[in-house]
Parts: structure tokens; sequence; C-alpha cells
């Protein structure tokens, strides 16, 4: 059975593997995908996030099939997964891979998801939504969608019972701290103490948005502060606590030139 698989990245210190998925059923404009299309947290791309984008960066042209997914992953031993992408939960295998590791290995696993649709969380110890825009209009101008489903299905997974959290990125000028205080007022309606990780914006693409500053990603955690109990970011200058390599492909074939994220590399843009 041919897989959505397009990468594996590995933390040997935690036994943590990222599981990425291709393909999405929206079309968010600020991506990372369009920037950097493997694991952004591979170490060879700790800096990546800081550089000025050259265009887009071609997709995936390799997918794992399921066995040889399943074997990688019990050969390295993982304790707990990131199923993510793109969008995991459109992938037929992901439920199945979610299921194997619990059986095989007893793992927790994480699905990051955008919950366009009712993701299948029956293997499922933990969902991280994505949450964009609470504006419908805005979300309409970002994602080529409507909210509707996703706010539906966001409260329909934490009905399920299976732990839950929110994330959304900042972007200056667009989905700010005003809209970020929207966003997590809409979570306190649900539950004011889930967790809500504000993350900055990377620069991608062909869009005019600049990374926000730490005193703009201060704001929206103000913003969301007034309503949530458990609110985080993460301003894009944090270094990594432990080491991730990419197991498929592998870090010799990343080198290849094709590989390269579509980044220019001779300018940093400003923090």
């Amino acid at each position: 059975m041919q897989t959505n698989i397009y990468n594996i990245a590995f933390a040997e210190s935690t036994k943590q593997a990222y599981i990425h998925f291709w393909g999405c059923n929206i079309r968010c404009k600020g991506c990372i995908c369009k920037k950097m299309v493997y694991d952004a947290m591979l170490d060879r791309n700790a800096k990546i996030h800081m550089l000025d984008p050259k265009g887009v960066t071609a997709p995936p042209t390799r997918f794992m099939d399921l066995d040889t997914a399943v074997k990688t992953l019990i050969g390295l031993n993982v304790k707990s997964v990131l199923l993510e992408g793109q969008e995991a939960s459109l992938d037929p295998a992901m439920p199945i891979i979610a299921k194997t590791l619990h059986r095989e290995l007893g793992t927790t696993n994480y699905l990051l998801t955008n919950a366009f649709h009712m993701p299948n969380l029956t293997d499922i110890d933990r969902v991280v939504v994505g949450l964009k825009a609470l504006d419908e209009k805005l979300h309409i101008d970002y994602t080529g969608e409507s909210n509707r489903a996703i706010l539906h299905n966001f409260e329909s997974i934490y009905r399920s019972g299976v732990p839950m959290m929110a994330e959304s990125v900042v972007i200056p000028g667009y989905i700010d701290a005003p809209e970020i205080g929207k966003i997590a007022k809409f979570i306190a309606g649900i539950d004011k103490n889930m967790r809500y990780q504000i993350d900055a914006y990377s620069r991608v693409g062909h869009n005019p948005w600049r990374k926000p500053t730490a005193e703009e990603i201060e704001e929206a955690v103000a913003a969301a502060s007034k309503h949530l109990t458990n609110v985080h970011c993460f301003k894009g200058t944090e270094l990594l606590e432990y080491n991730v390599k990419s197991i498929f492909p592998t870090e010799a074939e990343l080198d290849a030139p094709e590989l390269q994220p579509a980044i220019e590399t001779r300018e940093m843009v400003a923090a």
C-alpha cells in the first residue's frame, strides 16, 4: 500500500519520530512547505526560518509504502510520533500506522491537523488543531476555504474526549493580536484551560508579510491570555534542545540540489 509519507525525521534523544504526509485540503498562503518541504526541526534547517524565501520549493517526488514506513519506525524503537504534514488525516494509511505503533511499541501518537474534515482519532492520544483565523472572510482569503466546518470539528474533537490543544500563526498586519484574541475567545468558550500555542510566521513564497517581532508575539500572547489560562509562544529564535535527523530521505540524499529549500541565503530577515 502506497502512502503519502515523504519524510520521516527522528530525535534519538527523545525517541520521537516526525512523520510528514503530503497533500492538503486547504491552501494556506503561509504554508511552511512552500519554503521547506522537509522537517523544519532538522538540524540543517535550524536557521532557515530567518532567511528570505526565493520562490517556492518543489514538492516531493518520493513516497514510502506502508510496510517500509512501519518497519522503519519499529526499527527506530520510537516512543512517540507526530503525524503531521501538510494534512496527515487525508491518508488512509495514517490510522493503520497509528494502530500498528500503538500495538507494537505502545507509542504516544500526536496528530497535527487543520480539522477541515473530522479525522480518525481511534489510535490518537493527543490532537493539535491549527486554527488559522476566526473571521470567516479572513480565513477564506488565507486558506481558500470557510472555517465553519473547522470550528464545528474543533468542538467535536473536544467532545470526543481525546486530549487536544490549538495553535495559530501570527502574521503582522494580517493575522495579528486582535485576531488571535478572537480565536482565544472561541477556544475559551469550549475550555479556558486548553493549551494554546502561538507561533511566529516565517516568510514564505511570494507573500508580502514579514516575520513578527518579539514584541508583536508578546502582544498576541497578551490578547489570548485575556481569555485563556494556558498560552505559550514560539518566537522563531529559540534553539532546539535536541538533534533531529532525517531518516527518509537520508541526510545524504537531502544534499541533492533539487531538494534544497527555496531560500535566498545571502540576506537575513530582520528579527
